[in-house]
Formats: structure tokens, C-alpha cells, sequence
């Protein structure tokens, strides 16, 4: 059996999910488990959040030391939804992925998920992930730059 192309994988799932189809899931979970190609697993998410962010479906990861509140989590999306937002993320702390994917220029919104995880060891503020950047306002960042700089 030819081995399926882990971009087109993900070419193909991303579809299915805008389309509702969530049994793609399982279908996917099992060719990796048939193929033994566990390994992939987390580069393959990664190409499925890279597709969905090319069709405007951006899925990002918050990381902050409590929870948000509601007005932060819609703060967040919003910023990520406006193609001003994504452009500005990249040239805010953090750093740039270096294939970022198309950002819809149409004047249409992006469709935002989040993802919100709890790290108590970045002390304060937050880390943005999404398929293509990272931005990195968190206390424990800006205390490591300090020793960074010996000040």
C-alpha cells in the first residue's frame, strides 16, 4: 500500500472538519495507527491548523498562569481575527514561523478557536500560539530576558 503524503492528509481533513464532518478524526487516527506512523502525529495537527488557518479557521493556544475571563478570551479573538491582528503578531515579542500561511485579505473575519491551557510557572501574563506564530508576553519570558542582559 502507497503511503499517504502527510500534507495532503492534512489537506484533506481540514476540508472534511469546515465541512462537519468530524468522523474524519477517527478515519485519520486510523491509517496513522495502520500506517505506524505515530510519530507524526503532532506534525500532522500542526499541518491541519496550518490548512485551516489557509481557509480561515485560525486555531490558537493560549497559555497564561490563571484562567482568562471572557472579555480577555474575546480581546484575544478579536485580535486574531482582524488581518491587521495577524499581520501585528508577528512584530509583537515572539517570533515568526518561516512558512506563514496566506491571511485572508478579503475583508472577511477569520473564525477563531482557542485552546486555553493553565502554566502557573509563567508567573503572569500570557504565550499566543497559533499554526504559524508565537507571541510571548508572559512575566517569566520578560524575568529570563533580564538575567539575559545581566541588568
Amino acid at each position: 500500500m502507497a503511503r499517504t503524503l502527510r500534507r495532503k492528509l492534512a489537506r484533506h481533513a481540514a476540508e472534511r472538519l469546515l465541512a462537519g464532518d468530524a468522523a474524519v478524526i477517527d478515519e485519520l487516527a486510523a491509517l496513522i495507527i495502520a500506517e505506524r506512523r505515530e510519530r507524526e502525529i503532532d506534525l500532522l495537527v500542526q499541518d491541519i491548523e496550518v490548512e485551516l488557518a489557509e481557509r480561515g479557521t485560525v486555531v490558537a493556544t493560549v497559555e497564561s498562569a490563571t484562567p482568562l475571563d471572557e472579555a480577555t478570551k474575546n480581546a484575544i479573538k478579536r485580535l486574531l481575527s482582524s488581518n491587521s491582528g495577524m499581520e501585528s503578531l508577528a512584530s509583537v515579542e515572539g517570533r515568526s514561523a518561516a512558512q506563514a500561511p496566506e491571511v485572508d485579505t478579503s475583508g472577511q473575519s477569520v473564525n477563531v478557536l482557542l485552546r486555553e491551557s493553565i502554566d502557573q510557572a509563567l508567573i503572569g501574563g500570557f504565550k499566543l500560539r497559533t499554526p504559524t506564530q508565537v507571541m510571548d508576553a508572559t512575566i517569566a519570558k520578560k524575568l529570563n530576558d533580564l538575567r539575559a542582559k545581566k541588568i
